[in-house]
C-alpha cells in the first residue's frame, strides 16, 4: 500500500471533507443553504462511502455476527453469545495484550507526532536542497510496511546487523531483540514512528503553508520574539490540521499488525503481543474465526472511541 490509507481512515476523511464543505458553503453563502445544498456534499461523496461500505462495513457486520457463534471456518457454528468475547481478552496468559497496545501505539504516537512537526517546521523554511529533502523524508511513508519491518528486523538482529557488528568491534554491546522484551518493543515502537511521521509531516506542512505571512510580519513588527509568533500565529492555525494527523496517526499505529508480526511475532513470550496481533493469531494460526471476529469488533470499537474523543477535543478546539 503506498501510501498506506486504511479505511477507516477513509471514513473519517470523508467524513471531515464533507463537514468542511457544509460549513464552507454555508459561510459563503448562507442564505442561500437550502436542503438540497445541504445534502449535496454528501451525495458528492456517496460513491466513495459506498465503495467503503462493500470492502469494510459489510465485512464488519458479518464479523459482528460471527464473535457470537463457534466457528473454527467461515461458516457459523453453534451459538455461544458472547464466550468468544471471554476467550478472547482472558484466554492465553490473560489481558497484558490489552497493555501492550496501549505501550506500543501511545509510544509511537509520542515519538511520531513531535517529530514529524519539527521537521515540518525545519522544511517550511528556505533552505538549500529542500525538495530533495523532502522526498528523502518522506520515502518511510512510501515504503511498505512489509519492507521497512524487514529493514528494521534486519538493523536489530544480533546476528546479521551491521550496526551491532560495528557497535561490538568498539567494545559496546546492543540488547538483543530476539530475547529482551523491552527491546523487542523498543524495536517495534522505533520502526512503526519510523513509518509514520511523514503522515504527521505532510499534513503540517501543509498546513504551515496556509499561514499567513503578513500576520507574521506584522508580528514581529510589533515586537513578537520567533516563540511568540509561534505560539500565538502559527500554531493556532495549524493545531486542527496536527488534531487530524494525530487522529490517523493513533488508529494506524492500534491496529498495525505487519511490523510486530514480522519482526518478532508477538515474542518474545509475548511482550509485543498487541489486540491486532491477537486477532490474527485466532483467525490465521489457530483458525478460530468466532475469537478472532470477536477480536475484531473490540479492536474496531476502540476505535471508534478513539475517534470520538479525538473529534471531541477538535470541535472544542474550533469553537474557542
Amino acid at each position: 500500500m503506498t501510501p498506506r490509507i486504511e479505511s477507516g481512515e477513509i471514513v473519517y476523511s470523508i467524513m471531515v471533507a464533507a463537514t468542511a464543505f457544509r460549513d464552507g458553503l454555508a459561510t459563503i453563502a448562507p442564505w442561500r443553504l437550502g436542503a438540497g445544498e445541504r445534502m449535496a456534499p454528501y451525495m458528492f461523496l456517496l460513491p466513495a462511502f459506498a465503495l467503503v461500505s462493500a470492502v469494510s462495513f459489510l465485512p464488519l457486520g458479518f464479523a459482528v455476527v460471527q464473535s457470537f457463534f463457534r466457528s473454527d471456518y467461515l461458516e457459523l457454528g453453534r451459538f455461544i453469545g458472547i464466550s468468544n468475547y471471554g476467550d478472547y481478552l482472558y484466554g492465553r496468559g490473560g489481558p497484558g495484550f490489552v497493555w501492550n497496545s496501549l505501550v506500543y501505539c501511545g509510544a509511537t504516537v509520542a515519538i511520531a507526532l513531535p517529530l514529524g512537526f519539527l521537521l515540518a517546521l525545519v522544511l517550511n523554511e528556505n533552505l538549500p536542497l529542500r525538495g530533495t529533502l523532502r522526498t528523502l523524508l518522506i520515502l518511510p511513508w512510501l515504503v511498505s510496511n512489509l519492507i521497512g519491518a524487514l529493514l528494521w528486523w534486519w538493523l536489530g538482529n544480533p546476528q546479521y546487523s551491521p550496526v551491532i557488528h560495528a557497535l561490538r568491534q568498539v567494545g559496546l554491546s546492543a540488547p538483543d531483540m530476539v530475547t529482551n522484551k523491552h527491546a523487542a518493543m523498543t524495536a517495534v515502537v522505533l520502526c512503526n514512528a519510523w513509518a509514520s511521521y511523514p503522515l504527521v509531516m505532510v499534513f503540517v506542512l501543509a498546513a504551515l503553508q496556509t499561514v499567513p505571512k503578513e500576520l507574521l510580519e506584522s508580528a514581529q513588527i510589533d515586537g513578537a520574539s520567533g516563540l511568540q509568533r509561534f505560539r500565538h500565529v502559527t500554531f493556532p492555525i495549524v493545531s486542527n490540521t496536527t488534531m487530524v494527523a494525530l487522529v490517523l496517526t493513533t488508529l494506524h499505529a492500534f491496529k498495525n499488525v505487519e511490523i510486530i508480526l514480522l519482526m518478532t511475532g508477538g515474542g518474545p513470550v509475548g511482550a509485543t503481543e498487541t489486540m491486532a496481533i491477537r486477532v490474527f493469531q485466532e483467525g490465521f494460526q489457530f483458525f478460530r474465526m468466532g475469537v478472532a471476529s470477536s477480536g475484531a469488533v473490540v479492536v474496531f470499537l476502540v476505535n471508534v472511541l478513539f475517534t470520538l474523543a479525538f473529534i471531541r477535543v477538535l470541535r472544542g478546539e474550533s469553537s474557542t
